[in-house]
């Protein structure tokens, strides 16, 4: 070592040092920087940097050495060999590109062996440099120092690349150049303690040369500003670019981190945000990391969306989806973008609550009540234990009236208040919701059944209190409560609430309404009723319905006037079937539509083939005054059987006309003009306005026959019987008596005036001539 220190104070120059050590130091930064932007870089780009700063690196150690060798001051006068000098340099940009290019391969420790490499690059430039010295001079080397020389370049130039290529922090890439500068310098001034040069003759006067150690360092320094000025020019544009894609970056809502080699090199205010960091202190932060929580799975994924959590300088975490691109916006780089799925979450959790909710009383709907019922069984089931538990079925009673009068905004007012009050009146352990328009269903374990008969009166007590719906308005309202027990009534949870519906339809079918619990027999009854309605579409379908007709004769010839049709059904395994029966339970399942559609074309056809059935009656059902297409069946069924408009008469009762006046009016009024007759049928039974025989010029009054039972014994009949006809006579419209089933009631309504007559008395129900075949029955029923 003190042969090193008086070979650096004793035999050199200190100007040409001072020179040399710019250079180096210059020299040093310049090819950091260069060899810094080969490893950002990928592919021919890669190459192209590495390239240029295998040049640059190549010459400013060179120049340093061979400025160092001018301003070495031997005892004797040294020369050098241009060729070997030249051979120096070559090997010096050779070296130096080959130590960069394994200093940025992705093996692992590759920044120490170039490291190494660019030590043991360093030395084979000096020493082939040393070689060029003297022109017949005899030169000797120290062994030790050599190897000295050696282990300093080597160790000193790993420690520089590993600094200057690890990271992003400035006081890394600062020491970097310093220690490269540092393994030129003591390799060289090790080097040079480690010779010994001598010549045979005498010795001569040291030389110096001062002009072309200047000339060699303007040109290393040419060469370094060239390099310089091609990485300031790169630089500036990819800050421009940078820039730009900040400012795209920062008007995203995504949070966005562009990262290299596993490390954050930018990203925008949004994930800042997100994370409670500032932009700067993200930089270099290892992704994923202590930031950024994905499952183990997700980590291998490729450009496929993922879940994971950031966590906040506060310590709380943030769910985020999170999307990765490789090789954007340039080769090399991977962009994270990470999505807050706060929103979307509270976006699923008002869907799944719409979804098994009632958006306007915000009780549970049908689809929870259902899984919530099944929930409680399975769980019970599990637990090898039998629950008890009853099944409240309310439906409100006259809730369309609150509609009629208050409008839908009323109806939903009182709905919601019902909704709470339903709330209050059940236990915690119940569980309420709404099933329907105006039905609500209660799920209530107990264990004494006065816990049910307890919760039925708060809720019998609540309901019975008077609802303010809005603009002062006040509506009083009752329940029909059906109720059905589990086990008892049912073997599962559509059973049990089946069970409950049907309690309830019965409770508001009774007069009292009220409250009603399942029994079996409701069961047997509503099988019965589904059994009819099946058999009633096959009955169609297969003809198993007829028409009979019952004459009408005109009391003042004795001749009959007209026939009535009268629907019938033979079924193949009961018989005939009442049409009491059979008739109710079409117009709730809307068969009537299609039966009243088909007795229509037939009795047309019938008649039309039986010119001696005169005027042929038909019933019409209220349901088909539902259906405005109703006057073209008409003039259809009336074309197709060629059967004169006059003599089709349709009946219609008073209380199908007051359901909807505006409705039925107008159609009744397209039907009369096509010519078609049209009576009113039953009436004294139900509204019996003189205003409804003014509304519409009816062809004919059909008095009900349940006066002609109390014809001879009750003189209000009597009394009813003669205003009838008296109204009949004033408006000009014929009357016809129903039901004339002995000589007294047939001469009573000859007294007073009557003009027709039909019942028993005069003929039964019969088959249509030429139908002879066909079952005939008993009773009055027309469709």
């Amino acid at each position: 070592m003190p042969r090193v220190f008086s070979c650096l104070a004793e035999q050199h120059d200190p100007a040409l040092l001072l020179l040399a050590a710019v250079i180096c130091l210059a020299g040093a930064a310049v090819s950091m920087v260069l060899l810094r932007r080969g490893a950002e870089a990928e592919g021919w780009s890669r190459a192209g940097w590495l390239l240029l700063g295998s040049v640059a690196g190549g010459a400013f150690v060179w120049c340093t050495h061979f400025i160092a060798m001018l301003a070495y001051q031997p005892a004797t006068s040294l020369g050098f060999s241009p060729l070997m000098t030249l051979w120096s340099l070559l090997l010096a940009i050779l070296g130096w590109g080959m130590a960069g290019a394994v200093a940025v391969a992705p093996w692992r420790g590759a920044r120490l062996l170039g490291g190494a490499g660019l030590g043991l690059a360093i030395g084979l430039m000096h020493y082939a440099g040393m070689a060029a010295l003297g022109h017949g001079a005899i030169v000797e080397y120290d062994p030790g120092y050599v190897a000295a020389s050696l282990l300093l370049g080597c160790g000193l130039g790993m420690l520089a690349l590993h600094l200057a290529l690890r990271g992003g922090r400035s006081w890394q890439r600062l020491l970097g150049p310093l220690c490269l500068g540092l393994a030129v310098a003591a390799l060289h001034f090790t080097g040079m303690a480690a010779v010994s040069v001598t010549l045979p003759g005498a010795a001569a006067e040291p030389v110096v040369w001062p002009e072309l150690a200047l000339t060699v360092a303007a040109v290393g320094l040419l060469v370094m500003a060239a390099a310089a000025a091609a990485w300031m020019i790169d630089h500036r544009t990819r800050a421009d670019a940078r820039s730009r894609l900040r400012s795209l970056a920062d008007s995203a809502r995504e949070g966005l981190a562009v990262v290299r080699g596993g490390r954050i090199v930018e990203a925008n205010d949004t994930l800042a945000a997100m994370l409670g960091r500032e932009r700067p202190w993200l930089l270099g932060q290892p992704l994923p990391g202590p930031l950024l929580s994905l499952p183990l799975a997700a980590e291998g994924l490729g450009s496929a969306p993922r879940e994971g959590r950031l966590h906040h300088a506060s310590g709380s975490s943030l769910e985020v989806e999170v999307v990765v691109r490789e090789d954007m916006p340039s080769p090399g780089l991977r962009v994270f973008a990470f999505r807050d799925l706060r929103e979307r979450r509270e976006h699923e959790r008002r869907i799944l609550h719409l979804a098994v909710h009632d958006p306007l009383t915000g009780l549970p709907n049908r689809a929870r009540f259902a899984q919530r019922m099944e929930q409680t069984l399975r769980a019970a089931e599990r637990r090898k234990v039998v629950p008890t538990l009853a099944m409240l079925h309310l439906g409100l009673d006259r809730f369309q009236e609150v509609n009629d009068l208050h409008g839908h905004t009323g109806g939903d007012a009182l709905l919601r208040g019902i909704g709470r009050r339903i709330t209050q009146a059940v236990p915690p352990s119940a569980f309420a919701a709404r099933l329907g328009s105006d039905e609500f269903g209660v799920l209530l374990p107990f264990t004494e059944a006065v816990e049910v008969f307890d919760v039925i009166t708060r809720l019998e007590r609540l309901l019975a209190e008077p609802s303010y719906i809005g603009g002062g308005a006040e509506v009083s309202i009752t329940a029909s409560i059906g109720v059905s027990l589990f086990p008892a009534d049912a073997r599962g949870g559509e059973e049990l609430r089946a069970n409950a519906d049907l309690a309830m339809r019965r409770a508001k079918s009774s007069a009292t309404r009220g409250l009603s619990f399942y029994h079996a027999e409701m069961d047997a009854a509503e099988r019965h009723r589904r059994r009819m309605k099946d058999e009633l579409r096959l009955a169609l379908a297969e003809g198993q319905f007829h028409l009979l007709c019952q004459v009408q004769v005109n009391l003042q010839t004795g001749e009959p006037c007209g026939h009535e049709m009268l629907l019938r059904w033979n079924h193949p395994e009961r018989g005939p079937v009442p049409p009491a029966e059979f008739i109710p339970l079409a117009e709730e399942s809307g068969l009537i539509l299609p039966i009243g559609e088909w007795v229509l074309r037939e009795a047309c056809a019938l008649a039309a083939a039986n010119p001696q059935l005169g005027r042929v009656a038909v019933n019409l059902s209220a349901v088909q005054f539902s259906q405005p297409d109703l006057p073209r069946q008409v003039e259809q069924a009336l074309a197709a059987s060629g059967l004169p408009a006059g003599r089709l008469e349709l009946e219609i009762t008073e209380s199908t006309l007051m359901l909807d006046r505006s409705r039925t009016l107008p159609l009744l009024e397209r039907i009369k003009a096509l010519g078609v007759h049209v009576a009113i049928d039953d009436f004294g039974t139900g509204y019996s306005s003189l205003g409804t025989l003014r509304s519409f010029p009816f062809d004919k009054i059909k008095l009900d026959r349940s006066f002609m039972a109390e014809l001879d014994t009750s003189p209000q009949a009597v009394g009813i019987l003669r205003a009838v006809i008296g109204i009949g006579r004033a408006l000009e419209i014929p009357v016809l008596a129903e039901g004339v089933e002995t000589q007294s009631q047939l001469e009573h309504l000859r007294a007073e005036g009557c003009d027709e007559v039909q019942g028993y008395l005069l003929g039964r129900p019969a088959p249509v001539p030429g139908q002879e075949n066909a079952p005939s029955g008993d009773g009055t029923l027309a469709a």
